[in-house]
C-alpha cells in the first residue's frame, strides 16, 4: 500500500472525538510541539522492587517513542508527572511522549517511522485495520460504559426536547460525520424509532464551540464530552437528553495504546515491563483520583480551570488495562450496517494483550 494512502480513504472524522479536547486538557508540561518528537524522556529513579523487569540490551533501557493526545489520558500522563509509580521507567525503558494534535497527525508519523505507538480510538483502529496499517492495541487506556462517565447530548431546557423522541425535524451537533459523536446520536434516534437519514438533520460544530451554538439555536441538540458538559451545567438552562449509551448500550473501547507488531517482538521485555508501569498508574489513578488529577493540575498537565476539572466526570478506566473483544466487535458491527466499514476486520489479529500483567 502506497505509504499515508490509507489516511485519505479512512473516515478522518473519528479523530475529532479526541483532538478538539485540547481547549480543555493538555498535553504533559513541556510536550513538544504536535507531530515533532520530543528530545526529553521521562524516567524515574526509584530502585526496582522484587521481580521487576531488570535493564535491557546490556543495560540500555529501550527507548519507546508515544504519540499522544490531549483528552481522556490521565492514567497514561501519570507515568510522567508521578514518575515514581513507575519502576521500570528508567531501567527496563524510557518513555519519549510526542504530541499530536489528531489522530490522521499521529498515524502519518507512525507510518513514517517516527513513532513506535501511541494512544488511538476504537473507530479509528478499525478504519486502520480495514486499510492495512500494521499495529497491535496491547492495552485499554479509557472506554465508554454504563455506570461511569458517558459522552453527554443536552438541549436547552425550555426546547421541550427531553428524550431522542422529541427530536424529528430538528438539527443535532455532532463533531464531524463518521465520527463516534455521529454514530452515537443516529443510535440513540434509531433507538426512538425514528429513521436518522430522513427524520433529523447533522450539523459538524467543534467541542469548544457546540455550547455557544446549542444556546444561539443553530443547533437543538449538542453533545458534549468532560469538560464541557460541566460547564455547560454549571452555566444552566440546558437538560440532559442522552448519552453515548442510550442506543450503544454495551461497553466499547473509548481510547487504547497500540505499538509496532515489530516493535514489540523485537523488545518484549520492555514492552512487558512498560505497560506493568502501566497498570500500576492506573491502578493508583482509580485508587486516587483527586490527588492524581491534582498532581496533573501541578505538573502542568491540564489547562482547564481546577475548579472544573476536579469537578470533572471520569471515564471508565479498567484496572487490568484489558482490552474489550467483545465491545470492538460490536462496534464493528455498527459500522457494517451504517457502511462505515467496506469489510470486517479479525479483531484477534489487531490485539496483543499477551504482554499484560496476568
Amino acid at each position: 500500500m502506497h505509504r499515508g494512502r490509507w489516511l485519505h480513504t479512512w473516515p478522518v472524522a473519528c479523530s475529532a472525538l479526541l483532538a478538539l479536547v485540547l481547549a480543555a486538557c493538555a498535553a504533559p508540561s513541556g510536550a513538544p510541539a504536535p507531530s515533532k518528537p520530543s528530545t526529553s524522556s521521562p524516567t524515574s529513579t526509584a530502585a526496582p522492587a522484587s521481580g521487576m523487569s531488570q535493564p535491557v540490551a546490556g543495560g540500555t533501557p529501550v527507548e519507546i517513542r508515544l504519540g499522544h493526545g490531549f483528552a481522556a489520558e490521565e492514567n497514561l500522563w501519570l507515568m510522567a508527572a508521578k514518575p515514581d509509580l513507575t519502576p521500570n521507567q528508567g531501567r527496563a525503558y524510557t518513555l519519549n511522549f510526542v504530541a499530536f494534535r489528531a489522530n490522521a497527525d499521529r498515524l502519518s508519523a507512525y507510518e513514517a517511522g517516527q513513532i513506535d505507538g501511541g494512544t488511538m480510538p476504537a473507530p479509528t483502529g478499525l478504519f486502520a485495520a480495514e486499510q492495512g496499517l500494521p499495529f497491535k492495541l496491547v492495552a485499554s487506556v479509557a472506554r465508554e460504559r454504563q455506570g461511569a462517565f458517558n459522552t453527554t447530548y443536552l438541549a436547552l431546557e425550555d426546547s421541550g426536547i427531553r428524550g431522542p423522541a422529541d427530536v424529528r425535524g430538528k438539527t443535532i451537533g455532532i463533531v464531524d460525520f463518521k465520527s463516534a459523536t455521529d454514530l452515537w446520536a443516529r443510535a440513540a434516534v434509531e433507538s426512538a424509532g425514528l429513521n436518522p437519514e430522513r427524520d433529523v438533520s447533522f450539523v459538524v460544530v467543534p467541542f469548544p464551540a457546540m455550547g455557544e451554538a446549542l444556546r444561539a439555536r443553530r443547533i437543538d441538540v449538542g453533545v458534549f464530552p468532560e469538560p464541557f458538559v460541566t460547564i455547560e451545567k454549571r452555566r444552566g438552562g440546558v437538560v440532559e437528553v442522552w448519552t453515548s449509551k442510550t442506543g450503544v448500550p454495551f461497553e466499547e473501547e473509548l481510547l487504547d495504546i497500540f505499538l509496532r507488531p515489530e516493535f514489540i517482538a523485537q523488545h518484549r521485555e520492555a514492552v512487558r515491563a512498560f505497560l506493568s508501569d502501566f497498570v500500576a498508574a492506573t491502578r493508583w489513578y482509580l485508587d486516587h483520583r483527586d490527588e492524581a488529577r491534582q498532581v496533573l493540575i501541578d505538573k502542568g498537565f491540564v489547562q482547564t480551570s481546577p475548579d472544573v476539572y476536579l469537578a470533572t466526570n471520569d471515564y471508565y478506566r479498567e484496572p487490568t488495562g484489558r482490552i474489550t473483544l467483545d465491545g470492538l466487535t460490536q462496534l464493528q458491527e455498527l459500522h457494517m450496517k451504517l457502511g462505515w466499514q467496506a469489510r470486517r476486520v479479525n479483531i484477534p489479529d489487531i490485539v496483543d494483550q499477551s504482554l499484560l500483567p496476568q
